[in-house]
C-alpha cells in the first residue's frame, strides 16, 4: 500500500501505539526494508535485513539483491531480462535515497520522474502529496518533462467549492477559487527548491474517473493517461514562452 503520513503516525505514537512501515515488492517476497522499534525513522522505510543488499543506480533506482529476490517471471524470460541489471541486481522501479544514519527514503517510482530542460530529476508525486490534506483539491498533477519550469493541473473538490464559495457559477467565484487555489501553491512551493515549484496551473472541469480510465480501481491516478488525456491544456500553460 500507500505510505502512512507522519502526522498519523505521531499521532498514534502519542497515544501509545507505535507503528512502523517496511518496504518491499511481490517479486522481493516481499520485504527488503523495516524499521524497528528500537531503532526507527518516521521519514523512512528502514533499513535493509540481514540477507538483503540494496543499492541505488545512477538514477537513484533501488537495486536489490538476496536470497528472497524471484529468479523471474513465469514463462516471460523477456520481462525477467528487463527485471534484471546485466550483474544481476533487481530492478525495483522506485526512487530512493539514503539518510545520513542510514535508513531508506522511497522518492517516487523511476517511471514518473520529471526531467527538467534543465537536467534536474523531479518526483511529482512528492509535490503532489503536499496538497493532499487541503479540501479544496481532488488532484493536483504536477506537469513539464523537458520543460523549463514545472506547471499544474487543479481539479478542485465540488463539495468544498460549494462550500466556500457557493454554488452558482460567476466570475467572481472563479476568480475567488482561483486565488484560493493560488495562495495554496504559493505556499507549497515556500517549501520547494526553485526548479521544483509550479509556475502556472490550470483548473481543470473534467473530472478524473475509473470510467475514463484515468483513475485505478483503487483510485490512484494513471499519471500517463492523464498526462494524454489534458495534453492539450497543459501545454496552453506554456504559450507564452513559445510565442516570439
Amino acid at each position: 500500500g500507500a505510505g502512512l503520513k507522519r502526522e498519523i503516525k505521531d499521532f498514534f505514537k502519542e497515544c501509545g501505539i507505535l507503528i512502523i512501515e517496511g518496504y518491499g515488492l511481490t517479486e522481493t517476497a516481499p520485504t527488503l526494508t523495516m524499521n524497528q522499534p528500537e531503532s526507527y525513522r518516521f521519514d523512512s522505510v528502514g533499513k535493509p535485513f540481514p540477507s538483503v543488499s540494496l543499492m541505488l543506480a545512477e538514477d537513484g533506482e533501488i537495486l536489490a539483491r538476496g536470497p528472497n529476490v524471484f529468479r523471474g517471471y513465469h514463462k516471460d524470460p523477456e520481462a525477467t531480462k528487463n527485471a534484471f541489471t546485466d550483474d544481476g541486481w533487481f530492478k525495483t522501479g522506485d526512487v530512493g535515497r539514503w539518510t545520513e544514519d542510514g535508513f531508506l527514503q522511497i522518492i517516487d517510482r523511476k517511471k514518473d520522474i520529471l526531467v527538467t530542460a534543465g537536467g534536474k530529476n523531479v518526483p511529482p508525486a512528492n509535490i503532489e502529496l503536499r496538497f493532499a490534506d487541503d479540501p479544496l483539491f481532488a488532484h493536483v498533477v504536477v506537469y513539464g518533462d523537458a520543460k523549463k519550469f514545472l506547471v499544474a493541473g487543479v481539479w478542485l473538490n465540488d463539495a468544498e467549492v460549494a462550500a466556500q464559495f457557493g454554488a452558482d457559477p460567476s466570475p467572481e467565484r472563479d476568480a475567488a477559487m482561483r486565488a484560493r487555489a493560488q495562495k495554496a501553491i504559493d505556499t507549497v512551493n515556500a517549501q520547494l527548491a526553485s526548479y521544483e515549484t509550479i509556475k502556472k496551473f490550470a483548473i481543470m472541469t473534467t473530472p478524473l474517473t475509473v470510467q475514463a480510465g484515468l483513475l485505478t480501481a483503487s483510485l490512484k491516478m494513471r499519471r500517463k493517461k492523464v498526462y494524454e488525456a489534458f495534453r492539450e491544456q497543459f501545454e496552453a500553460l506554456y504559450d507564452d514562452e513559445r510565442r516570439p
